[in-house]
């Protein structure tokens, strides 16, 4: 990649329009919200420079931010853009293999049919 800065951060929408991610975090309380934003600007900020404790590689193209006991999973996209494709409050140390596997399944999803929604703070 070697790309500094992303472009543009959007959120997965379904095939019924529905935006998982977004809807997460609207459920979250103010303080946590606040925290998985400024993950996010970081994120758009230092693209795939942003390394832990504020994000992680998992594999498969997929990448974890770590606010706290949330997790918001991303992929990069058309080289300088990310997308937010899942999103947990973490509860064991180990990510579940279905959540992955959802991340996987939600990539690909994109990358066939490109629908998402533009990230806007």
């Amino acid at each position: 990649m070697g790309q500094d800065k992303i472009k543009n951060i959007y959120y997965f929408v379904d095939g019924r329009g529905n935006n998982p991610v977004k809807e997460f975090i609207s459920g979250l309380s103010l303080g946590e919200r606040a925290k998985v934003f400024a993950y996010i600007m970081e994120l758009k900020k230092q693209g795939n420079n942003l390394h832990r404790p504020l994000s992680d590689y998992l594999g498969h193209g997929i990448y974890e931010l770590r606010p706290k006991a949330n997790r918001v999973f991303y992929f990069f996209f058309l080289k300088d853009n990310a997308v937010l494709v899942h999103a947990i409050r973490k509860k064991t140390n180990k990510i579940p293999l279905k959540d992955l596997e959802v991340c996987i399944k939600r990539k690909f999803s994109v990358e066939e049919h490109a629908k998402v929604e533009k990230f806007n703070l």
